[in-house]
């Protein structure tokens, strides 16, 4: 069976371990570096979730190996706090589905029901 994991900051770390995913709770780029080259050598890693600033501050060559990868898929988690809604949330969530599963997402209705899918997720 495939795993998840996450790399996220340290102060999130435990939201996500209380969910029993494993958890990499990083402080730099070069920590959240070594954890996403570790965790992509792993045999049975299906997903690995990693906080969008970590991918961000990847250099280019490591960023482009990783986004390419499909074994294991590696997706960008969308950071900010957890009552930010609107627009840009939307449109960063349907981007991060768009690379998981290559389709284009559209969200309509009013800004309150889209508040309310994302708040689901």
């Amino acid at each position: 069976m495939a795993k998840l994991a996450v790399i996220t900051d340290p102060v999130l770390a435990p939201g996500f371990a209380l969910a029993g995913v494993e958890v990499h709770g990083v402080d730099s780029p070069a920590e959240a570096k070594r954890a996403l080259l570790t965790l992509m050598h792993e045999p049975d890693m299906g997903i690995i979730a990693i906080a969008a600033g970590h991918l961000s501050a990847l250099d280019e060559a490591t960023r482009r190996r990783v986004i390419g990868s499909t074994r294991p898929v590696v997706v960008a988690m969308p950071s900010g706090m957890p009552t930010e809604v609107g627009e840009r949330r939307s449109r960063e969530i349907a981007e991060m589905i768009r690379r998981a599963i290559g389709f284009r997402i559209t969200f309509r209705g009013s800004e309150s029901q889209i508040a309310d899918l994302i708040s689901q997720i």
